[in-house]
Parts: structure tokens; sequence; C-alpha cells
């Protein structure tokens, strides 16, 4: 039964932050149920049942005068650091609404987004600032993956350079990565490359913290990406292709890298073993509502070589994510 009530859980959730709850009942006191009601413009009885059973989950706690909120619960204010209220309100809506159509995937092959939308979920996004934005500041709530990223030697060589050197963040959202890279070693220039709406939202971003100076932006596609970079990372992104797709990407990078520079692979790798991982659930949410897919460490090896990369090393991150450092292949060995 709690594994056949997890659709409960998501809308729970999902209400909870759509409802503002948690900023309602921010700080460290028990509010009662009346005053919530009237703040957040919900029935009292309503909101006890909804209240009671995030109690269940950890969000709240219920005490004699009201709930008090969880530090899980505080997770999803509005702006708090690490926030996942964006994710909560994507899971809760779109992609909660083409998981119902799971089914007509796995029946057809048809991505059950585009089955329910008419679209794929980019263009879909891309068409309503509003899902634009709440998908982008929904990435940034898995950015814990991205802690040891910036202590990662390719980069630590890279800001070493005499000369200096410059990363690109190839479909860098809204420059989280970039960043937290450029904040930790203020030696590096970075390099940005996204849609011309999120390319936007990262100068924004990068400006507010100091480092839109060591930053150029550019919009546009794969086909784009800038020639003569240090170090390359593409973050998240090719686990939103098919593999032919893949292919085409990691040849644009190939075309674009000098020979000494690397090129950092941000994707969570499917266990070898079949033990439990993210990575497994996140296989099943791209083939429902974005068509990719995740990937064994084997299966990524394949695609760098068929583009005339390989893979150096692979070291774990935070999330059961993964970073695979790549380089150009060795031409003597081809």
């Amino acid at each position: 039964m709690r594994l056949l009530t997890g659709a409960w859980t998501t809308q729970a959730l999902s209400t909870f932050a759509q409802l503002r709850l948690p900023d309602a009942m921010d700080g460290d006191r028990t509010v009662g149920v009346e005053e919530l009601a009237r703040e957040v413009g919900a029935r009292p009885r309503n909101l006890t049942i909804l209240l009671r059973y995030l109690a269940m989950l950890g969000a709240v706690t219920e005490g004699r005068d009201g709930f008090r909120l969880t530090e899980t619960g505080a997770l999803l204010r509005d702006g708090a650091p690490a926030s996942m209220r964006a994710l909560a309100l994507m899971y809760g809506g779109p992609f909660y609404d083409s998981f119902a159509r799971l089914g007509h995937t796995v029946r057809t092959g048809q991505v059950a987004f585009e089955h329910l939308f008419g679209e794929n979920h980019f263009d879909h996004f891309a068409r309503d600032p509003h899902l634009a934005e709440l998908f982008d500041r929904s990435m940034a709530a898995g950015a814990a993956m991205f802690d040891p990223v910036p202590a990662h030697p390719a980069l630590t060589a890279a800001a070493e350079a005499p000369a200096g050197a410059t990363v690109v963040d190839v479909a860098g959202g809204n420059g989280e990565l970039l960043g937290r890279i450029l904040a930790a070693h203020p030696r590096l220039q970075g390099t940005l490359l996204e849609r011309p709406h999120a390319v936007e939202a990262a100068r924004a971003r990068l400006d507010e913290a100091g480092l839109g100076a060591r930053c150029a932006f550019l919009a546009g596609d794969f086909a784009d990406l800038p020639a003569g970079g240090d170090v390359y990372v593409l973050s998240r992104v090719l686990h939103d292709w098919d593999d032919e797709r893949c292919r085409e990407i990691l040849r644009h990078c190939a075309r674009a890298m000098p020979d000494h520079a690397d090129l950092l692979v941000v994707e969570r790798v499917l266990p070898s073993d079949g033990s439990m991982s993210l990575a497994t659930a996140w296989d099943l949410h791209m083939m429902c509502n974005v068509g990719g897919r995740e990937r064994h460490a084997e299966h990524y090896a394949r695609l760098f070589a068929d583009a005339g990369l390989t893979l150096v090393d692979s070291s774990p991150l935070p999330l059961d994510g993964h970073v695979l450092h790549v380089r150009k292949a060795d031409p003597t060995r081809q």
C-alpha cells in the first residue's frame, strides 16, 4: 500500500509547495491551522488533513497548538538554500501529468510527454516563460551533485596554467555549475552556451555573484560550440538524448577541443551490479518525459570512442552522480 500510494506523496508535497505553506510556517515556531489557512487561502479542515499526511512524511510535526516546519519541509521554501520547491512543482505538475501515460511509452516507445503535450519538453517549456523559469530553477535542486566538481584535477590543472585557461560550459543552464567553478578558481575564465532565455538567466545569476565579468555568454545550439577552450563541461546533457544525438553533440565537442583540452561529463551512471541508485529512477523519468536515458559507464565509453574521444577515468559525486573525465583519443592509436 505504501508503494501504491506514492502518487499521493508527490501531490501532497507539491501542494505544500504550491500553497507556499513552508514560507508561511518559516521560523522555529508552531503555527495554528486557522492562522495558516487564512494566510494561504485554504479551508482549515482540509488543510489539517493535508498537514497530518505531511507529518507522516516528516515535512512538518504536529503539536497541541498546531504544526511546525521541519528541516525537510524547509527545503520547499521559496528561495531557501538548496530549495527544492521548483522541483516539487515540476514533479507535481507537467511531469506528473505525463507520467500517467507511462504505459503508452512502454507499449509504443513514444515519449509520454510528447504524446500528452504534442511537443518535446524543451520546446514546450521554452514557449511558456513561467515554465521555462520553473524548469531552470528545478535543475538547481540537484546542485549538491556539483559540490566536488570544482576540485577535479582537470580544473585544478587548468587554473594553475601560467597563461590562464577558459572553461566552456555547454548547455550550462542557469550557470550554477560554472559559477561554482569560477568562484573556486579566480584565475579561470568562463564561457556559457545555452538557449537565449537561459543565457539571460545565467548572466543575471553570475552577475549577482560578482562573476559575470569573467564569463562570456553565447546563445546557440551545440553546433555553435566555441573552439579553443581548455576544459569543456557537459553537465546532465547527454542523458536528454538518444545515442545518435549524443554522438553528434560529442563530435561537436571533439571538433572544438584543442588536443590538450579536457571534457568533464557529469551524469548519473547506471550501476553495473543492479544495486539501488537514483540513476535507475531517472532512467524511467527520462524515458517517459524527455526521450533520453541514463547509461552504464561502458555505454558512455563507446559513445566517446565513436566521437574520437576516450574515457580517462570516472569519479563519484553526491546523489549517485559521476564525473567522467574525457580527452581526445590519441591519433597514434587509431
